[in-house]
């Protein structure tokens, strides 16, 4: 029985896009983003983090433009600069839950493909192989203790 992928890959990426005064504009893909990208996006998540917690409104917003901006494939600079602070958080925040989706779903596969090498072989007969010992199972109690056996 073939064994499904663990991971699904594309190599032509299908960026989502937002939407400015009635005209639509790309992002980038977490699929497409380089190491050195990712780590950036996840430095400044930081740091926007460290910021909100304090009074620092200026540099809080300044960094919010700044990541905003760099979520974006191409916007002009009229149509960003028409952007107020809160409508960046939003591009901010939607592209953070792009990449979170897409962390979890690698997690998720990573998991799925651990569990499913763990689970025990079944030989031709239907049985289920034990990868441990070979003694018998019987006499172990489920629970942490002596219970007392079970009467019929």
């Amino acid at each position: 029985m073939a064994k499904a992928p663990i991971l699904d890959l594309d190599t032509l990426f299908d960026r989502p896009t937002i939407r400015i005064d009635g005209k639509t504009y790309e992002m980038w893909s977490p699929d497409e983003l380089s190491v050195f990208d990712s780590q950036y996006f996840t430095r400044a998540g930081r740091e926007i983090e460290e910021l909100a917690k304090g009074d620092d409104v200026d540099a809080l917003s300044a960094l919010i433009g700044k990541v905003c901006r760099r979520c974006l494939v191409e916007i002009p600079d009229d149509v960003f600069g028409k952007l107020s602070p809160p409508q960046k958080t939003a591009i901010v925040e939607a592209f953070s839950g792009l990449l979170l989706r897409r962390r979890l779903s690698v997690a998720g596969a990573i998991a799925a493909a651990v569990v499913e090498s763990r689970k025990p072989e079944t030989s031709s007969t239907g049985a289920i192989s034990s990868q441990g010992s070979s003694d018998s199972s019987a006499a172990i109690l489920n629970g942490g203790f002596a219970a007392p056996p079970l009467h019929s």
